[in-house]
């Protein structure tokens, strides 16, 4: 998809530089807020999943030039996530900015994998997976990866 990724040492992710990833991901700016941390004054870990979430939104229109809303709206095809999972590599903290890119890993029948790097100061902090999955809302079963998003997944993952 995305061309492979370095980040792998002795089977273990290591933090990239944004310097390592392809120029063309589609990437945004996220500002760590004072809601998203915890007592000890950095991100509590659910919180990352709700910024990764709000990045994939904006990732759809941004990249992809679909509406991430009219999907579950108008034309009630979910897009929710079947696996969620991140490696974690330096604590973010209030006033921190991530520069988060998102890469295509797969893309299948009924499902699509990202990949998230969300990177402060140019060394990635935390690195995000989601493997979505195509839903009919109606009847809440998987359904084809509609071809207008398999067709902007296929083109993005080429860049």
């Amino acid at each position: 998809m995305n061309r492979p990724v370095p980040g792998v040492v002795d089977g273990r992710p290591t933090p990239l530089r944004r310097a390592d990833l392809p120029a063309g991901l589609w990437s945004t700016e996220m500002h760590i807020r004072f809601g998203h941390c915890d007592p000890a004054g950095i991100v509590y870990t659910p919180k990352f999943f709700d910024i990764f979430n709000v990045v994939i939104e904006k990732w759809y229109e941004g990249a992809l030039g679909l509406d991430y809303y009219e999907f579950i709206g108008k034309r009630r095809i979910g897009l929710g996530y079947v696996n969620a999972h991140a490696d974690f590599f330096s604590p973010c903290t209030m006033g921190d900015t991530l520069d988060v890119a998102v890469a295509v890993e797969r893309i299948g029948n009924s499902s699509f994998a990202l990949r998230l790097h969300a990177f402060r100061d140019g060394t990635e902090a935390l690195r995000g997976y989601f493997t979505v999955v195509t839903t009919d809302l109606t009847i809440h079963k998987s359904m084809p990866v509609p071809p207008d998003l398999r067709a902007a997944l296929a083109g993005y993952a080429k860049a």
